[in-house]
């Protein structure tokens, strides 16, 4: 039911100004000489004079009602008013980052409407009969018993599921809500406990980002009249067409299915594959770091965009080429061509050249890195962003370890096949039972100095080889510097070399702070054995 006040009804404001205005009239008229002396003329006015001048007002305001350009589309809007004077009208919705902003019941309304969408939105129509149109950001008229199938939203989504990240999901507090949170993530470890993580997935609708100056949201959405924009506008509303249609129900609960919004599926596909790998490991293992972190398999080049020449470029003016407006503008864009052609004659400019598709995004460096070790908590993480987000990805075995080959990815086809992409995954803050992690502290408290001394132990062998590798380092640097000035001087004798050797040694310490200090006795025999030496000349 409709909640407006009455005195901010629009028929309301238009039947107070009616009446006001008839007042007028007939307080004119009486002063004229009253009704009967003037019947003709206001007769004449009133079925004549009055129905035109609205009209008139009405084609006049119509093209400032909506953002259009068009002829055409001013119109469509001055049909739409007049039908809605007569309460045929369908429905005018507002569509704003994927919400429908619309008074209640207006959807069921079946006469010719309007939809304006903004720059975040776009939407799928349908009749009774079949799917209709795909609406992108802006303003559109839908035909008799033409409806909102559904909306999506362009800009990033981000979807979090599992329990609260400051609730415990295993207290018994019978809260039902609380408890399908936890179900709805839990998974069993290989040695069969429980854990419950909070999964986080960023994802959008697969549509593309407009060029640099062309037409389209930047939310993703690409217009254009160029082929190129036309088959890239195809492409963008395919992916909105295919998020939408495929949106399926959810049966976990039999007696109450639901539909499965469009934006749910990227995290249900993320649950079903972090239980899928969780089943490999056991719960000390997402402690342990002792797993290859698998790395994404190298993604094959994007093909390559012609570049497009800016004095061949479309003069864009609007969407409908029947206007003058866009007759010029392809004018102008075969006149440009013209002169770019005769420019290249002149110049000896070469012709333009494709755009060098962008290097693999794990190509180079990353393609040959060694994967790293980590836990198993590390190593799902990566599986199930890869999983989601490649089409081919690394293979474990069944205690989670890397071997050789790849797999098909079965929920990255889902996912292109429901026209959605997904940015990142993050599987974090496990918990699981109490009685668990008292057990593990418990067990930690039993063998803390087993692991101390190994630790230490471990430490310590780092350190002697850290030792080790430093002395060697420090002779090689210690010897290049002595031997700089025997090859410079090159000495005749073994005694100017020994001479030479013990002067460079003094004047390195004599140099050095730190050594000057520390080595005095040292330079002190270095004097001695270079006098030693003179005296033996």
């Amino acid at each position: 039911m409709d909640n407006t006040p009455l005195t901010k009804r629009p028929w309301f404001y238009i039947a107070g100004w009616l009446v006001v205005l008839l007042i007028l009239y007939g307080w004119q008229i009486q002063r004229m000489g009253g009704l009967r002396a003037h019947l003709l003329e206001v007769l004449f006015d009133l079925l004549l004079v009055f129905p035109v001048l609205l009209v008139l007002w009405l084609a006049f305001f119509s093209q400032f009602v909506l953002p259009v350009q068009t002829f055409r589309d001013r119109q469509k809007i001055f049909d739409r008013l007049l039908t809605d004077l007569f309460g045929g009208h369908g429905p005018a919705i507002f569509i704003r980052n994927g919400q429908q902003i619309k008074k209640e019941g207006e959807e069921d309304k079946k006469g010719p409407g309007v939809v304006w969408l903004d720059s975040a939105s776009a939407a799928v129509t349908h009749t009774a009969t079949k799917i209709n149109q795909v609406l992108g950001p802006g303003v559109y008229f839908l035909d008799n018993g033409e409806k909102i199938l559904g909306t999506v939203d362009l800009h990033y989504q981000v979807d979090t599921v599992g329990p609260k990240d400051d609730e415990d999901p295993f207290a018994e507090t019978g809260e039902l809500s609380k408890d399908e949170r936890r179900k709805k993530v839990k998974a069993l470890t290989r040695d069969g406990i429980e854990v419950v993580p909070i999964i986080t997935v960023k994802f959008r609708v697969d549509t593309g980002y407009p060029r640099e100056g062309e037409p389209g949201s930047r939310f993703g959405f690409r217009t254009g009249l160029t082929k190129n924009a036309k088959q890239n506008e195809e492409k963008d509303k395919e992916a909105i067409r295919k998020a939408l249609l495929g949106e399926g129900i959810n049966a976990t609960n039999e007696l109450a299915p639901r539909k499965m919004r469009w934006n749910e599926l990227p995290g249900v596909l993320a649950v079903d594959v972090w239980r899928e790998y969780a089943a490999k490991f056991t719960l000390d293992d997402f402690f342990e770091i002792k797993y290859d972190i698998p790395l994404p398999p190298p993604q094959p080049p994007q093909p390559a965009e012609e570049e497009i020449d800016p004095l061949t470029k479309p003069v864009l003016v609007s969407q409908d080429h029947r206007r003058l407006g866009d007759f010029m503008a392809q004018l102008l864009r075969e006149v440009n061509k013209i002169l770019s052609q005769a420019i290249r004659r002149v110049e000896g400019t070469p012709k333009r050249t494709p755009i060098q598709p962008a290097a693999p995004a794990f190509a180079g460096p990353l393609a040959k890195r060694e994967p790293q070790k980590g836990t198993a908590l590390q190593v799902i993480n990566a599986m199930v962003e890869m999983r989601l987000k490649y089409a081919q990805v690394p293979t474990l075995d069944n205690h989670g370890r890397l071997i050789s080959g790849s797999l098909p990815s079965r929920e990255y086809q889902i996912l292109k096949d429901r026209g959605l992409v997904v940015d990142s995954v993050s599987v974090g803050k496990i918990r699981f039972n109490e009685k668990i992690e008292k057990t593990i502290i418990e067990k930690w408290a039993t063998s803390w100095l087993k692991s101390a001394k190994d630790e230490e132990a471990r430490i310590k062998r780092q350190q002697d080889v850290i030792k080790t590798a430093a002395h060697e380092r420090a002779y090689r640097q210690y010897a290049d510097r002595l031997s700089s000035d025997i090859l410079r001087r090159q000495p005749p004798d073994a005694k100017e070399a020994l001479k030479t050797l013990l002067l460079r040694t003094r004047t390195i310490i004599l140099t050095d702070d730190n050594l000057r200090e520390q080595m005095k006795g040292e330079v002190e025999k270095l004097g001695d054995i270079l006098r030693w030496v003179e005296e033996e000349e």
